[in-house]
């Protein structure tokens, strides 16, 4: 085992995103992530809003479970979160409920919240980016109020895009376009979500991640299969980290490079995957992530 990898087992924290084990009520996926030995997890704020954050704490509390990241700061129904670049009628509806949503966030002790970018949009490039720029800004000094920090994510596959993130006009698809558009905010609130399988798809360049230094504010991992170009690569492909091709020693020694310590999130879509069983989804998670970094072979 290199340095690099012992370093940065050492320095990161298994976490698991709620989508792993899509369509389970909040609470049995916080008591299937806790089973797992997940010290902290992912959420839906639309759900822990449901749920509300009084008996949510107690819950938390009971299963030794902590809130890392929440996606939905701009919701898009009961549980899904909506990208940055949603029409603008959609977001003004988005903002609705925008200090109830930040309000939860900070009584769960949650300090990140998660967004996605589109990487493609209808509107020209300059326009979208601007756009972007703005709705970033005002998202992140909202969520600061609130001690909570936005993470944007960078997404970087081609193929197999949702039609609300796809469009005609390229925006940002990789981690350096990204980091260049957060600049342009000035607003220090705004960091980086790294993606492991969307990092893989943009090249796997170590330097993306070495150049963001503490910008990285959360990271989720899942791996890419072997045999499959850039280009193919699609959410369905996304394999329990340590099952694939994805350079995890360049990842872990980038990640160590830049400064990252905190949360791993085990980040899958792919539908056989989540036809296992889903105690058995939690603890393949668990094991793949407290284990890729050391190059242990994921649980088959």
């Amino acid at each position: 085992m290199t340095a690099a990898l012992t370093d940065a087992a050492a320095r990161v924290v298994p976490c698991l995103n709620p989508a792993t084990l899509s369509g389970l009520p909040l609470p049995q996926f916080l008591a299937l992530a806790a089973g797992a030995g997940f010290p902290t997890v992912e959420v839906s704020i639309q759900q822990a809003q449901a749920c509300g954050p009084g008996p949510l704490r107690e819950l938390l509390a009971e299963l030794g479970v902590s809130v890392a990241a929440a996606s939905g700061i701009l919701p898009a129904g009961p549980v899904l979160p909506a990208p940055l670049l949603v029409d603008p009628d959609a977001y003004d509806a988005c903002l609705i409920g925008l200090d109830e949503r930040l309000k939860v966030m900070a009584a769960l002790g949650c300090t990140v919240a998660t967004t996605v970018l589109n990487p493609r949009s209808r509107l020209e490039t300059a326009k979208a980016r601007g756009l972007a720029r703005q709705r970033i800004t005002y998202l992140a000094t909202a969520a600061a109020a609130y001690g909570v920090r936005l993470a944007v994510e960078a997404v970087s596959i081609h193929t197999g895009l949702p039609p609300e993130l796809d469009g005609t006009h390229p925006v940002a698809g990789t981690l350096p376009q990204l980091a260049e558009l957060l600049d342009d905010t000035g607003t220090d609130s705004a960091g980086l979500l790294v993606d492991s399988f969307h990092w893989a798809a943009a090249g796997a360049d170590p330097v993306h991640l070495t150049a963001l230094g503490c910008r990285i504010t959360h990271v989720q991992i899942a791996d890419i299969p072997n045999g499959r170009t850039a280009d193919e690569l699609t959410d369905d492909h996304r394999l329990f980290p340590g099952d694939g091709a994805l350079a995890w020693p360049s990842f872990a020694d980038a990640l160590t490079g830049a400064g990252y310590a905190g949360p791993v999130s085990v980040e899958l879509f792919n539908p056989d995957l989540r036809a296992l069983p889903a105690g058995e989804i939690a603890r393949r998670s668990h094991h793949a992530a407290t284990h890729c970094f050391t190059l242990a072979e994921a649980a088959r």
